[in-house]
Parts: C-alpha cells; structure tokens; sequence
C-alpha cells in the first residue's frame, strides 16, 4: 500500500532553490558535516552507555559533587574579599 502511494507523497515536497540536496557545496556548507559528525558521535555515546553511566555516578556521588562545588565558589568567594 505504502509503495503504491509513494510517487505522490514524495511530491508534495518542494524545497526552494538553494535548499535542495543537490544544490549542496561542500566548499560553503561545512555546518553540514559537523551537525552529522555530532549526530554520529551521540548516537556511538549513547550506545556505548557513557551517558547512562554518568548519570548513575551522578546519582550515587551527588552529595560530594555538591560539597566539593559549594567548597570551590566558597574558596573564591574569600580570595575575591581578602
């Protein structure tokens, strides 16, 4: 059913001239690449876990995160004074 439809939904799309796919200039347009780069690299980060397991350390240690900040800007609160 879907493939049978398919020509007549895909045109509905119309893009303006300079924002069609083939009008890409790698020269010009290196946004692209990076956006597709970081696009990469979250999905490998969020496969790996490296997200699930910093949560869970932050979970579980949030309280020495949390004293060790308050420790920083109080450290800096009296050099600023003296």
């Amino acid at each position: 059913m879907i493939e049978s439809e398919l020509d007549s939904v895909l045109a509905l799309a119309n893009f303006d001239d300079g924002a069609r796919y083939s009008d890409f200039n790698p020269n010009i347009d290196k946004v692209a690449a990076y956006g597709l780069g970081a696009l990469v690299a979250g999905k490998v980060i969020a496969k790996t876990g490296l997200i699930a397991t910093a949560l869970l350390l932050l979970k579980k240690f949030w309280i020495i995160i949390a004293v060790a900040v308050g420790g920083i800007f109080k450290g800096l609160k009296r050099n600023k004074t003296s």
